[in-house]
């Protein structure tokens, strides 16, 4: 196991910055996560830590000892990417055995190694196949397996599971998950999926545009977002935005107004600029009996029947508020003309229909309020 500590890390691509000033420490057998966009620095950041990238400024330690001028082969560190990287003319076994035969392992070592990580993967009965006999799960734990036998102090993945349908992706999640329990090595994760961030990390990065955003477990995350960009980028489904302001001591939304705490009154009132209100839709409750907060009414546009949840999404109008501008690499459905479509996550029993009009109620202490120039979050502090 390692503990690997990176020291204002930065990377420059002729001139170019892909990661500026990245400092914070991944703990001894943490499966640490590192999420964001494409093209926001995750995967340069994870090619640095094994060596395969040089560090333009900064420093990265494992253990206390400083990495940035050692070969990948010196850093006892095993990578696994998204295209398995396994040989097809070879077994499942030859293929594990591999990079230990390039250590000049004994025989005995590597039958032993072999043995007990294709147990650990639930791999013994395809030892013999090669691989295109094998299940897109059962390649990607081949490919795990190479990394085992090595027993390295750090698994560094890249994207792993990106290759699989999304019922295996579900799947390999909980595998993934497990082996990390059980080795208990310290793994660096790499995705684009917030909901595979969220699942499987200890504690996770959130990444952008080369920054380091902001980094907790899933849950500080997803309760105590620090700005508008994390906001939206964790959580499923995402949260939803309107335009606000501060007004005669009430934050004051295009359904409605909402009454704070005396301590965030004051916060948002030295505020300076227009203000973006949030809220989860699962937050919204819809019908039932009186709350405190917010009530308003809308319409049903859209209602998708999920089972377990129901989505249902509504338009509210902006008349009287300007625009929200939120950030483009979200994804996240604009303004249209002058109403925005929200979302409500809302229980089957409420019996809702396209078409219906009906009740939501949102308790204040769900409503995150940012800076509309900076994406702050103002009402963190409460949380």
């Amino acid at each position: 196991m390692a503990e690997i500590e990176l020291d204002g890390v930065t990377k420059r691509f002729s001139g170019v910055t892909a990661l500026n000033r990245a400092s914070f420490t991944i703990r001894d057998g943490e499966l640490f996560i590192l999420v964001g966009p494409s093209g926001c620095g995750k995967s340069t950041l994870l090619n640095m830590i094994v060596g395969l990238e040089d560090v333009t400024e900064g420093e990265i330690r494992v253990d206390g000892e400083v990495v940035n001028d050692l070969d990948p082969k010196d850093r006892n560190m095993a990578m696994v990417f998204q295209s398995y990287a396994i040989y097809p003319h070879m077994t499942v076994r030859e293929n594990m055995a591999f990079p230990l035969e390039l250590a000049k392992a004994s025989k005995a070592e590597i039958d032993e190694r072999v043995s007990r990580a294709a147990k650990i993967l639930e791999l013994e009965e395809v030892l013999d196949r090669k691989p295109r006999a094998l299940s897109g799960g059962q390649r990607q734990r081949v490919a795990m397996g190479r990394a085992i036998v090595r027993k390295p102090k750090v698994f560094l993945l890249d994207e792993p599971l990106s290759n699989l349908d999304a019922k295996l992706r579900v799947q390999m999640r909980t595998e993934i998950l497990r082996l990390q329990r059980r080795l208990e090595t310290t793994m660096v994760y790499v995705t684009h999926d917030q909901t595979e961030a969220m699942t499987l990390g200890h504690r996770i990065a959130v990444l952008r545009k080369g920054e380091v955003l902001q980094i907790g477990t899933p849950r500080e995350l997803y309760e105590c977002p620090k700005n508008l960009f994390v906001a939206g980028f964790i959580g499923s489904p995402a949260m939803n935005f309107l335009p606000a302001r501060w007004e005669n001591g009430r934050l004051v939304l295009p359904v409605g107004s909402i009454a704070l705490s005396d301590e965030e009154g004051r916060r948002l009132g030295a505020a300076r600029g227009r203000l973006i209100a949030g809220f989860r839709p699962e937050h919204l409750q819809a019908g039932g009996e009186e709350q405190p907060g917010l009530r308003f009414e809308v319409q049903a546009e859209v209602v998708e029947w999920l089972g377990a949840d129901v989505f249902v999404y509504f338009d509210v109008a902006l008349r009287g508020f300007e625009e929200v501008e939120l950030p483009e690499d979200l994804g996240l459905q604009g303004d249209n003309g002058d109403h925005r479509s929200l979302l409500a996550r809302v229980d089957p029993s409420a019996g809702l229909r396209e078409g219906d009009t009906f009740e939501l109620g949102l308790d204040s202490q769900y409503v995150h309020v940012f800076d509309a120039e900076s994406g702050e979050n103002l009402s963190t502090a409460r949380d």
